[in-house]
């Protein structure tokens, strides 16, 4: 009998520009997710970084720095769909939620989000 805890993994793309770092959204990397949060704090530390992640029905959530380098703007969107929800939080507030993300991605991640055509 197996009494270890089921790993949920993620899909997960970024680009860290200052480490010369590329994972394509084109051939995501698997990744547990309660890493993705850490991942996001290194990547997101720099201006033009990003990070993406895909849920199992490929719903992606992008998340890079706002205007100010204080806020992370996340990103929620729907395969085919021609636009997205956007939110931005304070750093620690958007850090959290990637740290608790739910297997599958919909609107209740981002509450207050604004449609972006």
């Amino acid at each position: 009998m197996n009494d270890l805890p089921i790993q949920r993994v993620l899909r997960v793309f970024y680009r860290d520009y200052g480490r010369d770092v590329v994972i394509p959204s084109t051939a995501p990397e698997s990744m547990p997710a309660d890493r993705i949060g850490s991942l996001a704090e290194h990547v997101l530390g720099s201006a033009d970084n990003f990070i993406g992640v895909v849920d199992r029905n490929d719903t992606i959530l992008q998340c890079y720095l706002a205007d100010d380098p204080a806020r992370i703007t996340l990103e929620l969107v729907y395969p085919e769909a021609a636009g997205c929800l956007r939110l931005t939080l304070p750093r620690d507030q958007a850090l959290d939620r990637l740290d608790a993300l739910p297997e599958l991605f919909d609107e209740a991640l981002l509450p207050g989000a604004q449609y972006i055509a």
